[in-house]
């Protein structure tokens, strides 16, 4: 969810002219003909692309379109050297956006808020991006991407390139730039998805000089001057700009033809010549006011007074932009102006020629007068005032690494001095957090340690915590467990921000779980919910969304202050689409899920699955839904459909680093929907890819996941004794680490072999000690998510034998086999089934073949042929599709 600060950091980075198009000047020749073709061309295009060199009026042309059309909802983004970070860029559109689409985007934007490397997501956030554009705005949206070329992070284009890969058909990208930005133009063009205005349109035809000359400047030119001009600027607007300045200044006809003849004689670039000529004709209060307020890089009348020093400063800028002198107004109230770029180059460079002495002092004056912090950063780094540059950068760099901006950051510290980021630990601790979200953990872990140290001589303990945090986080990246454990001590006894102290408890907690110290891990976990609810802290919540999982309901505290937790949540922040809901409602279908509320399980896992994938989706929230979810069709009997979740998720898990190492426990489950389906050639399948699988990490998932799939080929083959040799040493692991009750039961598949091996008595007291525990936690999901075939029978035989038979009743009566099977009545035939018959109806419904059905009744195959022989009979039916669907209509099933 976006918070209101969270909208405020952003409006803080993004000045709100970026999101408008320029002010059009009355003298603004009207390209109707031009516009029309510009218009025909974008409403039927996903890509629209304007390149030209500077000067070509790409920026009059689309602001034109703009005003042109305002019936077509047009939303406007000026890009700069600002934009080349991926996440900078994607809230700057989402911004834009929002400007003509309100209630689109907030999503996507709560996305980049939260996460903790958004512009490492930025395929994540294109796509709820999209998502969001499909469902809120029904009607063509145009977006304009002015000088794109500014832009040269490779990361940005691809981003462009995956959103016009996945452009929803109401949605249409046009784009400014001085050269071919470098996206997938080849590909668009092919398939007739690309419009392209160039060179060739935007130059000015002779007509449209004449007419720009003549019939609006009334300067008089003879057609032959006129023919000469458009000859010497070859139609370039910003040439013909300048000399229109130019032309005005010279009363004369006989003047004017001469400094037209002048001008297709000169051997100079012809900007550079016409840019002189117009700075010599001014007078030297309005030439000193260019050369000094070339240094801003956009223009108000307060700005201007302070650079300049000139109380008459707003009425110079108003008169500059009245006589054209390549200012633009870059809002619609008129309060904000910029140079065309080519001027402003020109002006810099000769600023630097004729005052080099005043352009320190130029940027200091624009420093301590910008109120937008990135510039007035970029200023004091220009004034080479490094002690004021790096006070800023440390009061913005979380900031600035909170909203993505790593490169930018990077960029600014690494332009200070040594000896100046030396004596600023803050900074090398931002240059550490950048190497870490990087992924250079050996950069990461040097620089962090710098930072700790610096911060250790000038006292700073909250620094020093904050730097033994992130260390913390690079060692966990880098399987280095036991320096974990002591960084997490150490930081934990410094102060902390709440978020990254929660942080840490939750590092610990989890520590603690594979310990099997469970009494430290409920502690951490009592304190880490309590400052979370305590504080409101998004961020904290932000943190605790995706990894409060169903494992920490097996602690002491169990399953009440976990749900405690998600009602709170849910109370803060609505039933908006965000992580921090997506996470509570994971976590209360887990909390359903242990106690044996298998529908409400189902609901709160779907909503958690359905608002993970609005927002690009939560691996680690994900395979929890996976979890709840099969774990519910299991207990229904429904093991095809188990199968078929496992099998469709599993090869993206495979795929996501972070979540390979619980591969072991998918492949656990699948092996386990395939074995109560009497497919055992695909749970040997299974087990080779469980074998194949890489311990890195020395969980103890693999080691169980393979002992008890190995367990279900053993069983498959009736190989009872070998079966029971593999299980009781996963007994032993499952005492050793008690989380991996969460996703499976050694005990229970060895009471289920016992009956199997027609051993009820070591069947029950294997299962009667579970039951105990079950009843005592009120966690009879532990029991039902094994599968309704082995459950069955085993409570069955605990009822049977009084062995905690009430509780084995109410778990029965959950499944909805608290009845025995009764014999069955066929009208049409006049013949009943039997007991048996109804019991092998029944799972021939399920889709289970012989060999399956042989498994979980414990009978022979050929008793099951007999059966089903008996069955068809009786039926007067020739198949099992055709008995199914007559056990439907008995309501046998």
């Amino acid at each position: 969810m976006e918070t209101q600060s969270d909208r405020n950091i952003h409006a803080y980075w993004l000045t709100a002219t970026k999101l408008e198009p320029p002010r059009l000047r009355q003298d603004v020749i009207p390209r109707q003909r031009l516009l029309a073709e510009l218009h025909d061309a974008v409403v039927s295009h996903p890509l629209t692309l304007v390149s030209a060199p500077a000067g070509y009026g790409k920026t009059t042309l689309l602001a034109a379109f703009v005003r042109t059309y305002p019936d077509v909802l047009t939303t406007w983004l000026s890009l700069d050297q600002e934009d080349n970070e991926p996440a900078r860029f994607l809230s700057a559109v989402i911004a834009a956006i929002q400007q003509a689409a309100p209630n689109c985007g907030g999503r996507a934007q709560a996305i980049l808020s939260n996460l903790p490397n958004p512009g490492a997501e930025a395929r994540r956030i294109i796509g709820v991006l999209v998502n969001e554009v499909l469902e809120t705005v029904p009607d063509a949206i145009i977006i304009v991407l002015e000088d794109l070329h500014l832009v040269s992070e490779p990361a940005v284009c691809v981003a462009i390139d995956y959103l016009l890969e996945r452009l929803p058909p109401q949605m249409h990208l046009v784009v400014s730039s001085r050269h071919d930005p470098p996206l997938a133009l080849a590909r668009l063009r092919a398939r007739g998805q690309l419009a392209e205005v160039r060179l060739g349109q935007l130059r000015f035809t002779l007509d449209e000089v004449t007419s720009f000359m003549n019939e609006q400047l009334g300067l008089g030119l003879a057609p032959r001057e006129l023919a000469s001009l458009h000859a010497s600027t070859e139609g370039w607007p910003a040439g013909l700009r300048l000399l229109a300045s130019s032309l005005d200044q010279i009363p004369a006809s006989a003047d004017r033809a001469a400094f037209v003849t002048r001008l297709a004689e000169t051997s100079t670039h012809i900007f550079d010549f016409l840019a002189d000529e117009v700075l010599a004709r001014q007078s030297a209060s309005v030439r000193t006011f260019l050369l000094k307020t070339s240094v801003l890089l956009e223009l108000t009348p307060r700005l201007c007074q302070a650079v300049t020093g000139q109380s008459d400063a707003p009425a110079i800028l108003e008169d500059i932009y009245r006589r054209s002198l390549f200012l633009m107004g870059v809002d619609e109230a008129g309060t904000a102006y910029r140079y065309h770029h080519l001027f402003a180059e020109f002006l810099r460079r000769r600023l630097v020629r004729d005052m080099p002495e005043l352009v320190v002092e130029l940027h200091r004056k624009a420093a301590e007068a910008e109120d937008v912090p990135m510039r007035a950063i970029s200023h004091y780094l220009a004034a080479q005032l490094w002690e004021q540059a790096a006070k800023m950068i440390e009061q913005a760099g979380e900031q600035l690494l909170r909203n993505g901006l790593r490169r930018r950051l990077v960029d600014w510290i690494g332009s200070l001095p040594l000896s100046v980021r030396e004596t600023h630990p803050r900074l090398i601790y931002f240059l550490g957090v950048a190497a870490l979200q990087k992924g250079d953990l050996e950069q990461a872990s040097a620089l962090l340690e710098r930072a700790r140290r610096g911060f250790e001589m000038a006292s700073d303990r909250a620094g020093q915590g904050e730097a033994l945090q992130e260390l913390a986080g690079v060692t966990s990246q880098q399987h280095d467990w036991t320096r974990q454990a002591i960084l997490i001590e150490q930081a934990l006894t410094y102060p902390l921000p709440l978020h990254g102290r929660v942080q840490l408890l939750m590092s610990r907690a989890w520590r603690a779980v594979y310990a099997a110290d469970l009494s430290r891990a409920d502690a951490d976990v009592d304190e880490l919910i309590r400052l979370t609810l305590e504080s409101g802290e998004p961020r904290a919540f932000a943190i605790v969304a995706p990894i409060l999982r169903g494992h920490l309901a097996l602690l002491p505290g169990g399953t009440i202050r976990l749900e405690h937790y998600c009602r709170q949540a849910l109370a803060r922040f609505g039933e908006d689409a965000g992580v921090v809901q997506a996470g509570a409602h994971c976590l209360l279908g887990y909390i359903y899920s242990l106690r044996g509320q298998i529908e409400e399980s189902v609901r709160e896992a779907e909503r958690a699955g359905e608002i993970s994938q609005g927002l690009g989706g939560f691996h680690f929230l994900d395979w929890e839904v996976d979890i709840v979810l099969t774990s519910a069709y299991m207990a229904r009997g429904d093991y095809t459909a188990a199968e078929r979740r496992w099998a469709e998720r599993l090869p993206v898990y495979e795929q996501t680093p972070a979540i390979r190492p619980w591969m072991p426990t998918f492949l656990l489950r699948l092996g386990q929907a395939q074995w109560l389906q009497g497919k055992l050639e695909q749970v040997r399948e299974t087990e080779a890819d469980l074998v194949s699988l890489v311990d890195e990490r020395a969980l103890p998932e693999l080691s169980v996941s393979r002992a008890l799939v190995r367990a279900f080929v053993e069983m498959g083959d009736q190989h009872y004794a070998e079966a029971e040799h593999i299980l009781r040493p996963a007994l032993a692991l499952e005492g050793q680490s008690p989380h991996c009750l969460v996703f499976t039961n050694a005990h229970l598949m060895l009471a289920y072999l016992y009956l199997l091996w027609h051993r009820a008595q070591q069947a029950l007291s294997e299962l009667a000690p579970l039951l105990a525990d079950c009843e005592r936690r009120a966690l009879p999901g532990l029991v039902l998510r094994e599968g309704a075939a082995i459950v069955t029978p085993l409570l069955r035989l605990a009822v049977e034998r009084e062995v905690h038979a009430p509780y084995a009743a109410h778990l029965l009566s959950i499944l909805g086999a608290s009845q025995e099977p009764r014999r069955a009545y066929v009208p049409e035939t006049g013949q009943t089934l039997t007991i048996r018959e109804v019991e092998v109806l029944r799972l021939i419904t399920t889709g289970a073949s012989n060999r399956a059905i042989a498994h979980r009744m414990v009978i022979s195959e050929r008793t099951v042929k007999t059966h089903v022989t008996n069955i068809l009979s009786k039926l007067n039916v020739q198949s099992r599709t055709q008995a199914a669907a007559r056990a439907r209509d008995l309501r046998i099933v």
